[in-house]
């Protein structure tokens, strides 16, 4: 079972809790007001998900360079900068309509 303790407690014992992380290699689940706003993990236990998002990003570049191999790459770069502007100028007009 996952250690869930209190911004408060966590604040508290600072140091008892990385210590806690650290030797028992087990996370500890920070809540606020009963919800999770943080997890404290040790170093090897972040190393492996930063190494597993980092392998999921490549797949994907990957997949998306397999699905587009037949098409020009000025093509290509013509779409992929057309699609970012759209999406940047929907953020602008998002941002100006507030």
């Amino acid at each position: 079972m996952v250690k869930t303790i209190s911004t408060a407690k966590a604040r508290a014992s600072f140091g008892d809790v990385v210590n806690a992380v650290y030797y028992t290699k087990e996370p500890v689940v920070v809540e606020k007001k009963g919800r999770p706003v943080a997890v404290i993990v040790n170093p090897e236990e972040y190393e492996a998900l930063e190494r597993a998002r980092e392998a999921q990003a490549w797949a994907l570049i990957e997949a998306v360079g397999a699905r587009n191999a037949d098409k020009d790459p000025d093509e290509l770069m013509a779409d992929v900068t057309a699609e970012v502007e759209a999406v940047r100028q929907e953020m602008y007009d998002e941002r100006t309509r507030r």
